[in-house]
């Protein structure tokens, strides 16, 4: 079955995984990237874990899980050495209608984490569903040749024109007509960097000045 790949701002929303070991670090990675809150339950924390707390990035709580450290809570990671407490993570999740992710468990997992592509405003998952992950790591790395991190400037540059645009004093049909060219024209071009983009903006903001 296939999931719905719904997006959420994670930006100051509490996530707290459960684990302290090299699978927690890299849900712990992925989730930073989008600005949450981290907590860590874990009685020991690898060094980059360590790493990340000494940075402020992240919390590590050091003890077993309890009932209580799933309270108030945006989302929950189960990311332990341990079936009963990966069990019990996702039976009080579940109970308390929190999204819940047990690694490697599809069976449990109430939202996926998927393969993803950040550019900064630009986020692409990539995601099996959880039935063959090889599949979505290996087109995430075809994507990101395809998306390469200057496209981060890029969709910053088209967010800038975009406002500039809703703003100006054309019509609604006219603002609209305007966007659809400018990537239309820096398609048509053949270079994709912030360069050509550039240079394709400048002349249409000559138009929404005329």
């Amino acid at each position: 079955m296939a999931m719905f790949p719904m997006y959420v701002d994670l930006k100051g929303k509490r996530c707290l995984i459960v684990g302290g070991g090299a699978i927690a670090y890299r849900k712990a990675e992925i989730l930073l990237r989008f600005e949450a809150d981290i907590i860590i339950i874990a009685p020991e924390a690898c060094s980059s874990l360590v790493e990340l707390e000494k940075q402020d990035k992240l919390k590590i709580i050091r003890s077993t899980y309890t009932k209580n450290d799933i309270n108030e809570v945006y989302l929950v990671v189960a990311a332990t050495s341990s079936m009963e407490t990966n069990e019990q993570v996702y039976e009080d999740a579940v109970n308390m209608n929190i999204p819940v992710n047990v690694v490697d468990d599809p069976e449990k997992c109430t939202f996926i984490f998927p393969s993803i592509v950040k550019r900064g405003s630009l986020a692409i998952g990539i995601s099996t569903s959880g039935v063959y992950p090889a599949l979505s790591k290996k087109i995430r790395k075809i994507t990101e040749e395809i998306f390469p991190e200057d496209y981060s400037e890029i969709v910053e540059m088209l967010a800038g024109f975009r406002s500039r645009v809703r703003k100006s004093c054309l019509t609604q049909p006219e603002k609209e007509h305007e966007l659809r060219n400018v990537l239309e024209e820096f398609y048509s071009k053949g270079e994709i960097t912030p360069r050509a983009l550039n240079g394709v903006l400048q002349r249409h903001e000559e138009k929404i000045r005329a």
